[in-house]
């Protein structure tokens, strides 16, 4: 069988943690995106000035929210998996389950995606507070058909 809905039991382990050290994880994704947006583009954007008609600030708002969303997956599922199988032994004790080395891994991708969603909210969020979200409605957008 080439794919198990028993990974979801290996996300939901995830996501229960998660939830429950939320206080002590969720800073450390958003304040650091936060400062960065803030130091280059009101520090360096000042000596930038305009690019393509916008501000540095709204020109490098994208970038930010991709790369940190891509920085949370990488880091979950490189960093968080080596953790959980060398010093906690998570892995150790999920195989001793039904649960298969398929459903760990499809389980930690499905996570990984799970976060890096989570943290691309959270950034696009504050840059839409920020008032650095500049969006068209469907339809409008110029057809050149």
């Amino acid at each position: 069988m080439p794919f198990s809905w028993r990974c979801v039991r290996v996300w939901q382990r995830n996501r229960d943690v998660f939830f429950k050290l939320w206080h002590s994880e969720a800073p450390g994704l958003v304040v650091e995106p936060v400062i960065i947006l803030v130091a280059m583009g009101f520090g360096l954007g000042t000596y930038v000035g305009m690019v393509s008609g916008q501000s540095y600030i709204s020109y490098i708002a994208p970038g930010i929210i991709a790369s940190y969303a891509m920085f949370s997956a990488s880091f979950e599922c490189t960093y968080g998996s080596f953790v959980r199988m060398e010093y906690q032994k998570t892995y150790d004790a999920i195989i001793a389950t039904p649960l298969n080395v398929e459903d760990v891994i499809a389980g930690e991708i499905l996570w990984g995606a799970t976060r890096a969603f989570l943290t691309g909210t959270v950034i696009l969020i504050i840059v839409a507070v920020l008032g650095l979200v500049s969006s068209r409605l469907p339809g409008r957008w110029p057809c050149q058909c």
